[in-house]
């Protein structure tokens, strides 16, 4: 089985869906070259070499013959047809928003925009933080899924050392997931409330801040789990 993600220039699609269907069947429609297409094309062929047999449309980087269609059509947009379980599939919306490109899922009709504080021009393979907020009684489920992620066994010791960590209004603690990178965790109560401020520090690379990201997104009730 597999899936689809759809990609082109931000802000160029007004019905994301429709649009879709089009790229589907190999018609670009109005959506114009942009040099951001083949430069985001090229730093995921460059990540995930495999991943040259998943892309549309044609393009050179690709062995075989071009097949009939717009010869500029791979210079508009890029769909990717992924088996399911690819191992990267979370840092490809944040990649695609380094490059100002939307990512559609059709899937879920879900549309992600570049972030308005991600990452830009900076080193997308140094990134030393992810944040966000969670409930208290998924903190335990996050940390576990994370050390998952690090190759830190966390167990019921760990979860020992968060036993009234946050009895008091206005809390703080830190904690370090001695994982391959190590990674500090900082939490907080900023008041009384069941939410948790997370911040988890560390020498992390683009899929796995991608990873810890989603996570925090499940965790915090923004995604299905």
């Amino acid at each position: 089985m597999s899936y689809d993600l759809y990609f082109w220039p931000t802000g160029a699609v007004r019905n994301p869906g429709r649009t879709a269907g089009r790229l589907a069947e190999g018609r670009p429609g109005r959506l114009a070259p942009d040099p951001r297409v083949l430069e985001f094309r090229a730093e995921l062929v460059r990540r995930w070499p495999d991943v040259v047999n998943y892309l549309e449309p044609w393009h050179t980087d690709q062995p075989w013959p071009r097949p009939a269609g717009p010869a500029d059509a791979a210079h508009r947009y890029v769909l990717l047809t992924l088996p399911y379980h690819w191992p990267a599939t979370d840092a490809l919306p944040v990649l695609a928003g380094a490059y100002g490109m939307d990512c559609y899922d059709p899937q879920c009709d879900q549309l992600t925009r570049p972030s308005p504080t991600g990452p830009g021009g900076a080193d997308l393979d140094a990134i030393g933080h992810v944040a966000g907020r969670v409930d208290e009684d998924r903190l335990g489920w996050l940390l576990q899924r994370v050390g998952r992620c690090i190759g830190y066994a966390y167990d019921d010791l760990d979860e020992a050392a968060l036993t009234g960590a946050f009895d008091d209004p206005g809390a703080s603690f830190e904690y370090p997931l001695a994982g391959t990178p190590p990674l500090l965790v900082r939490l907080a109560r900023p008041q009384p409330s069941a939410a948790i401020d997370v911040r988890l520090e560390g020498a992390m690379d683009l899929v796995l801040a991608a990873r810890i990201e989603a996570l925090i997104g499940s965790a915090s009730g923004e995604r299905m789990s």
